[in-house]
Formats: C-alpha cells, structure tokens, sequence
C-alpha cells in the first residue's frame, strides 16, 4: 500500500493538474496537424505552434502552408516529403522539389490528383521529423519521399546549437520532448523561459548567423553523439514507415563541393604550437603559389601542410581548387569532400551523414525502402563530376535546375512503385523543365526575384568568413544581374498570360495565387493583387497571415474599414499576431484615434517585444502628441532592434533634430528611405525637412510617395495640398485639402487652407 501510494498519489496530482490545464485552455496543441473545415469540407492543416516544442517561442520555425482532404479521394495518390529547408525549397519553397514532382506526376500521369505533401520544415532535425512522420503514418500516405540530414549539428539538438541542449543523447532528447507534450510540460518550459529571459537565447530568428559560436572539431564527442542520433531516428523513421505499409524513397544528400569553401577552419585537436607554426608556414607558401597560378607548386606545399594537420578544411578546399585546375578531377572531388567533412561550421550533410543513409537503406531493403543517390546524380550531371553552383543556389539549397533534377528522379524511382490503375494512364514521357516551370508560372520576374534573399544571405555570416567571399560575392552579383537582364526577354503582359494559363490549370493552388499576388502588388495592380490575396484567404483560412497582408494591400488601396476587418479576422485566429494588432494601430492613429492607437501599440508590444515596426509607430504617434522623451524611448529601442537598420537611422534622424543639425536629420533619413522605400514615416519626416528647406518640389514626392503607402495619412495630405499650393497648381491642392476633410471633417486648418485658395481664385 506505501509502494502504491508513493505511485499513485503524485500520479493522480500531476494528473489532475494536466487535466485542470487543458480544461483551463492553456497551453498549445502539440500536434504537427491541424483538422478544420474548409467551404463545408474536412482537411488536415499543419499547426504553426507545432515547433514551440523545439524552439524557444520567439524563433519558433512553422512549416509553409498546405492542405489535404482527411478522407482521401480514390483517384488521388498521396506523397509525404519529409525534410529540412532543402527539401522544402529555401529561399522560395513555391519552386521546390515537391513542387516539380508534382507537376511531373501530373502530366506524365493524368486522371490521378497527385498530392505530394512536403512537410519538411526549416532548421528542424531528424529528432523533429521523428513525431511528423509518426503523424503522417495516420493520414494514408502512398509514398513517402525523406531527404534529410543537413541540420544534424545545428538543429534543435545538434551539436552546435545555439538555443538548447548540445547533442544529448537520443533517450534524454525523447524524454525532453516527452515531457513537452504534456501542459505540466508546457507550464514549466515557460517559467524556464522566463527565467532566462535575459539569457543568451535569442530573441528572434538570425539566420545561420547564430550558430557562428558552434565550432567543432570532425571527432568532437557531441559531434559523434549528434550521428548516433541521426541513425536511431533515422531507424525509427522507416520502422513507423514500414508498419503503417508505406514504401519509403531515401536520398542520399546532396551539397554545393565546389563552389562553397568551408565556413570555419580548426586545426586538429594536440596539435602543438611549434607543429602550428610550421603548418602555418607552409601552408601561406601554398597560398601565395596559388594566387600566382601556379597551381603544382602550391598542392606540393598544401600536402606537405597535410602531412602535419590534414583536418584544417581550408586546406582541404585549397588542395582541391588545385587539383581542379590540373584537371584531377576525381582527387579534386575527395579534396572537396574532405573540405566539407571537416568544415567547423558543418552545415551541410557530410560523408558520415549519407554512409549513414546509404546503410540504412541497404538494411530495409526488403521492407520497402529504395535508395535515391543524390549526390551521386548531381555530380554526374556536373561539369568535372563535382556540384557547385549549377544546381545550388549557395551551400545546398537547391536551384531551379537543382529542384527539377532532383524530382526527375524522386518520379524515376516512384513510378517504379504505381499501381496499375496508375501506370494505365502512362504518357510516356516526362515533362521537360521548361514545361514545369511554365505550370509553376517560373516568370523571369520570379527568377530575379528569388536571388534577392540570396544576396542578402551571402552578405552576412557565416558567408562573409569564407576565405573566397570576395571572388563569391562578384560571382553572385553577376547572377543576379544576369536574371535582372533577363527581364527583357518577357513582358509583364507575357508573365501575367503564364500565370494566368497555370492557374486556369489548378485553380486551388495556394501558392501560384499568392505568386501571383506579389507579381500584380510589384506592378501596381493593387486591385487584382487583393483579389488573389483573398482567394489566398479562402483556400488557406487557418493562416492569420493572409488576412493580414490581405489588410496591407487594402489599406493601400484607400479600403480603410474593410482592412481593418482582415486585421480583425486575422487576431481573432491568432490573439497574438503583432503584425495585425500593429496594423489595427496604424490605422486608428491614422484616424487621430490617439488612445485606442496606443492600446493597439502596446497590445503588439506585448505579443512581440522585438517588432521594430510597432516601436517605430508608437514613437512616430508620441512625436506627433509632442511626447518628445516618450517618442525617443520608442526610436531608440527599435534602434537597438536593428543596428545600422533604418531604425538605427531613423533614430539618428530625431536625435539629430533635437540638436536642430537639419543637414544630417536630412542625410539619415534619405539613407532610411533608400534602404526600406516602404518606410512611410521617414518619407514623411524627409518631406517635412525638404519643405523647411524649401525644396518644395522634392517635398511633394516624399508626401505623394506616404501616401501611396498609407493613403489613410491625414498628416501627409495636408502638407501635399501645402506644397502644391505653393508652387501655384491650386487645383491639385483643393484635392489634397478635400481629401483631408473626407478622413477627418472637423480639421479645421484644411477648411482655411480651401476658403484662402478658392478666395484667391475669386480675386484673380
């Protein structure tokens, strides 16, 4: 009886707690799927607080929209993509792997709704895709499709994580999320959060940059942890496969070898100083023999350097860039491989990573699981054998060419496995890359668009650290030009027709509306662009953010109360959306609703203490009340939120002006509206500047320019209509006072400034 009420007593406490919890609403659902109706219909959606269990909150990664049928149609064939950020697609998963299978398998197959699911994730491990996959064991999957393996050591439990646990092993790693699924779990995680609240654990996302603090060695004990880990979730993976009956496709991982030098270089672990010093020496002979182009004499020393310390990647990197240039092409290829493995900052898949794969493979065979060799495949169709920036976009995230590649032979393999009912339909033929880039409406608009984020990421760390980032960097820029040069070859007219033509194709597709949106916004078709906004809405209804961009565009339209309406929806799904509660302030402060503005602010504030844009607000609303001290505090903390950002200089705009240093207020505010044109505040407070200067003219395009951003800005009217009237165009100014009167029909200085011109208008 003692033994049992040792046990049971604390069980039916703890249990009564979890069940007071749950009754109570606290907490989140730690399911990756979601089941809600759609237009009368079930479907099942991914959670967006799916990755509170793996993250801190305030980085927590989600995965990109999708939906499916909870009772699967009998001509529909489903496909599971499991994945990190590759898998997904990064930097635009719209053109990602899955999608081009997609497309595919529904030309080469018609007549069967290919449903290809990717449910890969970005900055997740295999200890996360463990419990996705777990889940979609349930949802009647036909294939499922695993290409997995390059955040092994910077995921949530890698070995050079920066927000958890470093590399425990799998039993605690289990528990630790064991534990997390329950609302005893959930309670307690926050109060350690809060605890750590001024740790250092990030406040918001920063990218690969993060991780720069996590450099180990190729024998490093946490390392060698992190591989065990992968195997045994790796097993378990294809263990809950094979019991729901589900054949599995297992990648092998490929990465750019040839064109991405390592990210940080250690020597070997005992390696003393006078060995350094001599490695060292060598080691610069080699590199000043390879600048000169001499290539012999510079792998003579490189090896040389090797025969002291082999394990220095850059060294690695340097042999093969040599033996590439003599043409040995295969030793360059083991050189580049090397590089890769020993590379301190290991964030891409490596030799162990996929023997990993391979013998995991080659073990379930007779259970259903068949083995794709990326790596193998992209180095065949390389030029020297090796895969650099032909098929990837930087380290490994793949490229248009890459994701097509690469799903040609994910449906190679699959096809192998259709039934008959499928296989009856067979074209014959795959479609070509142009034809899927046609269904996906691959504009040219959408390529230089894409490279975008790729410049911006190879401009800060960890890319800025490697030793050819310079060379890189000229490299990257001359893409993107040559994707800007292209815009030539196809009229905004051409591009509408492609995307029109795809959507005619799959009027449900999420993500060719939501293409298409940014496309018509980008050309100024505001209009059209809310209408595949809400369409967007409708197909997807879970997601509040929809509803909010939906408000934005909106709002830029002059649609002032129906905008609110979409902030409105998109609160009423997620009470602490800031963006929405951010935007709901905007508006009201725009109305010169100052006290329900402020709520708003402070509301969004709350849900998201690191927003720069509701700081940047609420200051810009205190400034107007002529709450100077108030509105600096604001400035100066989304200063701090984004060093050497506009915010940063924004703020450096006010303080200048409280020292009434006009040319340097002028100077930063200039820099803020170049660097972020949408920031309607700085044009704002630049036209002000010009206008006192009495660069009226220059005035005029800052006012116009706030108002196409925010055309509800009472401010921004009035001092158009002043510009204008001072440079003598009375009537386009009458419009401006007119349109101040309509937001706000008791201001009275808009009234005066309309009887002084129609009055002088008279006498004239």
């Amino acid at each position: 009886m003692r033994l049992f009420a040792m046990i049971f007593v604390p069980l039916l406490v703890l249990g009564g707690i979890e069940l007071g919890l749950r009754l109570g609403g606290y907490g989140y659902d730690t399911g990756f799927f979601r089941r809600i109706q759609i237009n009368g219909h079930k479907f099942y959606v991914p959670n967006e607080k799916f990755g509170y269990r793996f993250f801190p909150p305030a980085i927590a990664r989600s995965t990109d929209p999708f939906r499916f049928a909870a009772e699967k149609a009998t001509h529909s064939h489903r496909i599971f993509l499991f994945g990190e950020s590759a898998a997904n697609g990064e930097p635009d998963s719209t053109y990602g792997v899955g999608r081009y299978l997609e497309v595919l398998l529904r030309e080469r197959y018609p007549g069967t709704d290919f449903q290809v699911v990717c449910v890969a994730m970005t900055a997740i491990d295999s200890s996360t895709i463990l419990p996705i996959a777990r889940e979609c064991a349930r949802h009647q999957g036909d294939l499922w499709l695993i290409y997995m393996g390059n955040n092994e050591m910077v995921g949530p439990f890698g070995a050079e994580t920066s927000y958890g646990l470093r590399a425990p092993s799998l039993g605690v790693i289990r528990t630790i999320l064991a534990i997390k699924s329950t609302r005893i779990g959930e309670l307690f995680d926050a109060l350690i959060g809060r605890l750590r609240s001024n740790s250092s654990t990030p406040k918001k996302w920063g990218g690969m940059g993060m991780f720069m603090n996590g450099r180990i060695g190729y024998d490093d004990p946490a390392r060698l942890r992190a591989y065990a880990n992968f195997k045994g979730n790796l097993e378990d993976i294809l263990r809950t496969a094979h019991k729901a009956g589900v054949p599995v496709i297992l990648s092998t991982m490929a990465v750019n070898l040839k064109d991405c030098a390592p990210f940080a270089s250690i020597h070997a672990a005992g390696l003393n100083k006078n060995q350094e010093s001599e490695w060292n020496k060598i080691y610069e002979e080699g590199v000043d023999r390879e600048t000169a182009g001499s290539y012999r004499e510079a792998l003579t020393f490189y090896q040389k350097a090797a025969k002291i310390d082999p394990q220095f990647a850059d060294l690695q990197f340097r042999m093969g860039r040599c033996d590439l240039a003599l043409t040995n092409n295969d030793q360059a290829r083991r050189d580049f491989e090397l590089a890769r493995d020993d590379d301190a900052l290991d964030f891409r898949a490596d030799t162990r990573i996929n023997s990993a794969i391979k013998e995991a493979a080659s073990r379930h065979a007779g259970q259903g699981v068949y083995l794709l060799d990326a790596t193998k495949i992209l180095a065949q169709n390389s030029p020297e054998g090796i895969p650099g920036l032909n098929f990837f976009y930087e380290h490994l995230h793949l490229n248009f060419a890459g994701n097509y590649l690469l799903a040609l032979n994910f449906a190679e393999q699959a096809k192998k496995l259709f039934p008959n009912s499928i296989t009856a339909r067979d074209k014959g033929n795959w479609a070509s890359a142009e034809l899927c880039d046609r269904r996906l409406a691959v504009t040219v608009w959408d390529r230089q668009r894409v490279w975008q984020p790729i410049i911006s990421r190879i401009t800060s760390a960890p890319f800025t650290g490697q030793f050819n980032h310079t060379a890189n960097l000229k490299t990257y820029e001359a893409k993107l030009d040559e994707a800007k040069s292209l815009m030539n070859t196809q009229t905004p007219e051409q591009a509408r027709q492609m995307y029109e033509q795809a959507l005619a194709l799959a009027p449900d597709d999420y993500f060719l509306h939501g293409n298409f949106q940014r496309f018509l916004e980008t050309g100024g078709y505001l209009a059209q662009a809310t209408a595949e906004a809400k369409r967007c809405c409708e197909l997807v209804p879970q997601l509040p953010g929809g509803y909010y961009y939906t408000g934005t565009l909106l709002v830029r339209e002059g649609k002032i109360t129906e905008a609110a309406e979409y902030f409105s929806r998109a609160i009423a799904i997620r009470s602490d959306y800031a963006e929405a509660q951010n935007g709901m302030g905007e508006i009201l402060a725009n109305q010169q609703k100052t006290t329900e503005a402020i709520y708003w602010f402070k509301r969004a504030i709350r849900a998201n203490p690191n927003y720069v844009e509701t700081y940047l607000n609420l200051g810009f609303l205190q400034q107007n009340q002529g709450e100077i001290d108030a509105a600096t505090a604001s400035y100066q903390k989304a200063a701090g939120l984004e060093p050497d950002g506009p915010a940063d200089y924004f703020n450096r705009a006010n303080t200048a002006a409280a020292l009434y240093r006009w040319d340097e207020v002028i100077a930063c505010l200039r820099a803020v509206v170049k660097a972020k044109p949408e920031f309607w505040q700085a044009r704002y407070q630049l036209g002000i500047q010009l206008a006192a200067k009495g660069k009226t003219e220059e005035a005029q395009t800052q006012f116009s320019e706030t108002i196409r951003y925010r055309p509800d800005f009472i401010q921004a009217h009035f001092y158009l209509g002043t510009a204008l009237a001072t440079q003598g165009k009375p009537d386009q100014a009458l419009a401006e006072f007119r349109t101040v009167l309509q937001l706000d029909p008791a201001n009275s200085s808009a009234q005066q400034q309309i009887e002084t011109i129609q009055s002088s208008g008279k006498r004239n």
